[in-house]
């Protein structure tokens, strides 16, 4: 290979890193975009009032998030999920879900009880009580936290004995199939006030989208860097052979 083509190879090799970090940069912006907008959805919602989730549309549940909504009812046994790697205060822990039957309906929403501290053993589980106690529950409707990156064996429901089920995410088809109920598509806040929970130290979602635009900021500055960096280094090279 002559020395002009391993220059017009580097040259190439640095235009297509200049790409990806570009797309990384994009990525992020839709990613903080698409924050901004659930924040925006979820406090125009703040202040209607809250309605009966016996008597929604399932078609028609995503609509409400951010609203207040309560159900009658009960927690179901042996459907405790807990949601992995989630931090409060620098601490690791988990999010914990239960599915709560509606009403005399064969639906089911999917309640976020709070927040429990994970023990150096993930195979020792934190104190959880599988079936809670409730005849009637009362939270806002929110969607899950993101899952950013899907990472491998993110799709895992993993068994934990005494009803209880670990996941990297919540997928509600998977978690409707493992336990054969039908769930909304949108989890339930449970009120502070409410038993049965565990650390509720609500934030609306989104509130991190400016996180988002930094990162992007970012690869946009390594980008342009990269792209100078190696025209540059074509440019005094070719002017170098040419003298």
């Amino acid at each position: 290979m002559s020395d002009r083509s391993k220059k017009v190879g580097l040259l190439i090799l640095g235009l297509v890193v200049t790409a990806i970090f570009v797309n990384l940069g994009n990525w992020q912006l839709e990613r903080g975009e698409g924050k901004r907008a659930a924040l925006a959805r979820f406090e125009d919602h703040a202040q209607s009032p809250a309605f009966d989730l016996e008597g929604i549309e399932k078609s028609k549940i995503l609509d409400k998030v951010g609203q207040s909504a309560f159900a009658n009812g009960g927690y179901r046994l042996d459907t405790v999920t807990i949601l992995d790697n989630q931090l409060l205060g620098g601490r690791t822990g988990y999010l914990v879900y239960t599915a709560y039957r509606i009403g005399q309906t064969d639906r089911h929403v999917l309640v976020n009880r709070g927040w429990v501290e994970a023990n150096p053993d993930r195979y020792q589980l934190p104190e959880i009580a599988a079936n809670p106690l409730s005849p009637h529950v009362t939270g806002r409707l929110s969607a899950p936290p993101s899952e950013g990156i899907r990472l491998a064996g993110a799709d895992m429901i993993e068994s934990m004995g005494q009803g209880i089920w670990r996941v990297q995410k919540i997928d509600f088809d998977a978690l409707s199939s493992s336990f054969g109920l039908d769930l909304l598509p949108i989890s339930l806040l449970l009120d502070n006030g409410m038993p049965g929970g565990f650390i509720r130290n609500w934030r609306p979602p989104g509130l991190d989208a400016n996180r988002h635009f930094g990162y992007a900021f970012q690869w946009f500055a390594l980008a342009l860097a990269v792209a100078l960096i190696s025209v540059g280094l074509f440019v005094r090279s070719m002017k170098q052979e040419r003298s």
